[in-house]
């Protein structure tokens, strides 16, 4: 062990966050400092083959900018959304991604451009990330809990990520908070997805505006509801507007259950929210709050804490590069 940690010293990982949005791609150092770091557009609804095509692409990219070259690089880490075989690299289904079942994704990178290469879901990275060097560095147990386009979470138990039996361990999004609710992208009815993700917010109000609900968002579009964003939604929710707020205090709402219900399970207290939704947490967190309170066992909820993520947008590539670190014996907590 004492000779591989020599010769792979001075070695980086490429580490690559999928993002139903966006592509993020990072060169980064045994101590988790990025060297380098691009971000290009995902382009998901133009099928899984231009995807991957962009995640090769954006790799070669990022070596010619940064003049990095291949025998420094230890491997390639993907940190991608949905449900994964992590043992085989295989993504069995990305309810984000469309078309993305049963895919192979270690093995085509690999074979492309002839690096070993680690897939783990983004979920679980941004929640390895944030153990090594965000908000929870100091925490042995934790959860974090990703929004964006969908909702991920990821959790640490021991200072190691929780795999469960098929690595789908932490699967937050697609727990049920209630049963009459909207439909997921996964096929069922009222998970959390549907109400607090990027796609439940913009779902929800598109629906209620058919109904015939009255909202500002109206004055915010000019071509149609498919201008409207989850960041259009939360201006109009600040505005005032009634019909936003309810959409975005449901989704605090329906979160905290979905935590104190984690927090129940698993007796964890750290709860770290990471994504691009974060940033209107002061929109949604009194709902979230309440719920948390009301809802987790009396003796423990006062010991919850729900925190923002320390590296924010860099989780998932500092925590994908940090599980290659620790799978070579180069990290340890």
């Amino acid at each position: 062990m004492t000779e591989k940690r020599d010769f792979l010293v001075n070695k980086n990982v490429i580490a690559v966050d999928i993002g139903g949005t966006n592509l993020r791609f990072g060169i980064v150092e045994k101590k988790g400092q990025i060297i380098h770091k691009i971000v290009r557009p995902t382009e998901a609804d133009a099928g899984k083959d231009s995807v991957i095509k962009n995640i090769i692409n954006g790799i070669d990219k990022i070596l010619a900018l940064s003049k990095t070259k291949k025998p420094s690089i230890i491997g390639i880490s993907l940190a991608t959304p949905g449900f994964i075989d992590i043992d085989k690299g295989i993504i069995t289904f990305s309810p984000n991604l469309p078309g993305w079942r049963n895919i192979n994704l270690g093995k085509i990178i690999k074979d492309s451009l002839g690096i070993p290469v680690t897939i783990e879901n983004d979920a679980n990275a941004a929640a390895f990330g944030e153990r090594w060097l965000g908000a929870g560095k100091n925490s042995s147990n934790l959860i974090c809990i990703t929004m964006g386009t969908g909702i991920g979470g990821g959790i640490i138990l021991d200072n190691k990520i929780w795999h469960g039996e098929k690595g789908m361990a932490g699967e937050i999004g697609h727990v049920t908070v209630n049963p009459d609710g909207p439909l997921c992208n996964c096929g069922n009815y009222g998970c959390l997805e549907a109400y607090s993700s990027g796609t439940g917010i913009i779902n929800r109000i598109i629906d209620a505006m058919k109904k015939g609900k009255k909202t500002a968002l109206l004055s915010m579009i000019k071509n149609g509801i498919n201008e409207i964003t989850p960041e259009k939604v939360f201006l109009a929710a600040k505005k005032g507007d009634p019909l936003s707020l309810g959409i975005v205090e449901d989704a605090g709402k329906y979160l905290g259950i979905a935590i104190s219900d984690f927090a129940n399970l698993l007796n964890i207290k750290t709860i770290i929210l990471y994504g691009g939704l974060v940033s209107s947490f002061g929109l949604f967190a009194k709902k979230m709050k309440e719920e948390i309170i009301n809802r987790t066992i009396p003796s423990f909820s006062k010991e919850v804490r729900v925190l923002k993520a320390g590296l924010k947008h860099d989780a998932g590539i500092i925590g994908a590069a940090g599980v290659v670190f620790y799978k070579e014996g180069m990290l340890r907590f």
